[in-house]
């Protein structure tokens, strides 16, 4: 049997395959520069508001983020919509109207490329900073944490209490600050360089951060080198991943750990598939192949996976997500053929010396329309995990252990769309995010999937308001609970752990920042508190909450160009 390097160096192996590609686009007959867009930035408020208005037909926001150039071709979609079905009289056309000049005005470049038809056609040039943004964060109360032990179970720590989805960014309890910059560049009309770096930590000390995790106060959060392929986009590096319907987490894959490095394929703008598939409607979809962290017994493990969504009805989208992780240290006891096929999931071979371990969902959403824009949803998860202690519940799914997410969003509480209302819930099973050995979920000590962890619950309750079609504010009401009985491990005299909380978010549109260059600025405040009791399991409480406000700034300046 042959053994396999699972070292850097052999992730850097994987870039000869981007290099291979970049051969074959300089004779593609159209391409475009390709820049994802972080997924805490207003855009994806504005898109899904204006998606609840009914303006969008084909956003498919189940995988994240997505490109600038696709950001603007979903705002001229809602500008056309807004025109063909005479919204201007309607009693949302202020907010629909001030969302949509909101977006001209963060993607003006790339709506100017779409509406000279000039997408395919850019010169080399560089955007030295898309965006700054600085922050101030402060936190208080113990860490959620679980620690099985490294050969099995989960190990994973909290990386900022009542700040989930934050990209792995590490901070200290107490005062925090926190400075990120977007650059890209483009080359040639078919190869985008881009990345976020930042600092994060306190002021006047290092990040301590938890154990296992990258404590570095300057890192780069994201960055890939993309190639243009028509209208498909072929990436390798360090990419933000959201993946379904959820909105205050998701199950699959989701923004709580740091990026891991990858080979990414997608499509930039949807497509209809060839044959009677057309009929499944406008198509999205991504696929990865990546390597993870050497925190666990079988360090660096391969992963991949892929996510389909499709939207055959306007009223009706749906998608199938699979992921599979395999390999690593002490695990690689087999040949190429059988690298293949535990990548492929088509063979996962003996869990002896060559274990594997993987996901697969599906996900449903349903809009009416004629019920204020009324979007209903759920999505259901399944791992490989099995024990003689689980029933078969998940009999309908190639999986047995069976996660589930749903709820409902109401866009138009109010006829004028100021006002939203939002309930969502989740059920996590025993055994999801871990395994029998070291492959489980987590990246940089953190979970990939939903902050929670195994064998917990959480619901949410959120009500949103604009306020002069300008600063939206919400307020969520949750409750969590965590039983310390997960698949096969059991902490002996350990608690019930179950909280509840709330948290106020306040932001606005972008302002434009005076007249000569046109620069944005956006302020971002959010206040939460919670209170767990049994944290952890233990017998002890905690109080835990939250202080953020961040400006950040979208520089007015050209492009440089190079003719």
């Amino acid at each position: 049997m042959s053994r396999l390097c699972l070292r850097p160096a052999c992730l850097r192996a994987l870039a000869g395959f981007l290099v291979l590609a970049l051969v074959y686009a300089t004779v593609a007959q159209a391409s475009t520069y390709v820049v994802y867009i972080p997924l805490d930035s207003s855009i994806y408020p504005e898109l899904e508001t204006l998606n609840g208005l009914g303006l969008l037909d084909s956003y498919l926001d189940e995988i994240r983020p997505i490109s600038r150039v696709e950001a603007a071709r979903l705002t001229l979609e809602a500008e056309t919509r807004f025109d063909e079905q005479g919204a201007e009289k309607s009693d949302y056309a202020p907010l629909a109207r001030q969302i949509l000049r909101s977006l001209r005005h963060q993607l003006g470049r790339e709506i100017r490329w779409l509406e000279r038809n000039q997408e395919n056609q850019q010169p080399t040039m560089a955007v030295p900073v898309q965006r700054a943004e600085v922050q101030y964060l402060f936190s208080s109360g113990e860490r959620r944490a679980l620690r099985t032990g490294p050969q099995s179970g989960v190990n994973f720590n909290e990386g900022t209490p009542l700040m989930p989805n934050n990209a792995g960014i590490p901070t200290d309890p107490g005062s925090n600050e926190v400075a990120r910059v977007q650059g890209w560049a483009g080359f040639g009309g078919f190869l985008t360089g881009y990345g976020e770096g930042l600092v994060a930590g306190p002021f006047t000390r290092g990040v301590t951060g938890p154990p296992g995790s990258d404590s570095n106060r300057l890192r780069m959060l994201d960055g890939e080198a993309v190639v243009g392929l028509g209208n498909f986009a072929l990436s390798f590096g360090r990419e933000e991943m959201a993946w379904g319907l959820g909105h205050f987490t998701q199950l699959a894959q989701s923004d709580n750990a740091y990026p891991f490095l990858a080979v990414r394929l997608q499509n930039i703008h949807p497509i209809h598939l060839p044959w009677i598939f057309r009929y499944l409607g406008p198509f999205r979809f991504q696929i990865f192949f990546g390597q993870l962290d050497d925190d666990r017994y079988f360090s660096q493990p391969w992963i991949d996976g892929e996510i389909f969504s499709f939207k055959p009805l306007p009223t009706f989208e749906f998608g199938l997500t699979h992921t599979i992780m395999f390999g690593g240290d002490f695990n690689n006891n087999y040949t190429w053929m059988g690298f293949l096929g535990r990548a492929t999931g088509l063979s996962t071979g003996s869990p002896i010396g060559a274990n594997t371990n993987s996901r697969g969902g599906i996900y449903l959403k349903f809009y009416v329309p004629k019920l204020r824009g009324l979007q209903f949803y759920t999505e259901i998860l399944g791992e490989d995990n099995l024990t003689k202690e689980l029933p078969p519940i998940g009999r309908f799914l190639p999986f047995l252990a069976v996660s589930y997410q749903a709820g409902f969003y109401l866009p138009r509480l109010t006829d004028d769309g100021l006002t939203d209302l939002r309930l969502e819930f989740e059920i996590l099973e025993p055994n999801y995010s871990i395994h029998s050995d070291s492959l489980y979920w987590t990246y940089d000590d953190m979970l990939m999937g939903d902050p929670l962890g195994p064998n917990a619950s959480e619901v949410d309750l959120q009500l949103g308001r604009w306020f002069l079609k300008r600063y939206r504010t919400s307020l969520d009401l949750f409750a969590t609970d965590r039983a310390p009985g997960i698949g096969t491990e059991q902490f002996p005299g350990g608690t019930k752990e179950y909280s509840m909380g709330s948290a106020a978010d306040l932001w606005e549109l972008p302002l434009m920042l005076g007249d000569r260059y046109g620069s944005l600025g956006e302020v971002r405040l959010r206040l939460a508190a919670e209170y767990v009791w049994h944290i952890n399991y233990t017998n002890h409480d905690s109080l835990r909450t939250l202080a953020l406000l961040s400006f950040s700034l979208t520089p007015g300046w050209s492009s440089l160009i190079w003719h």
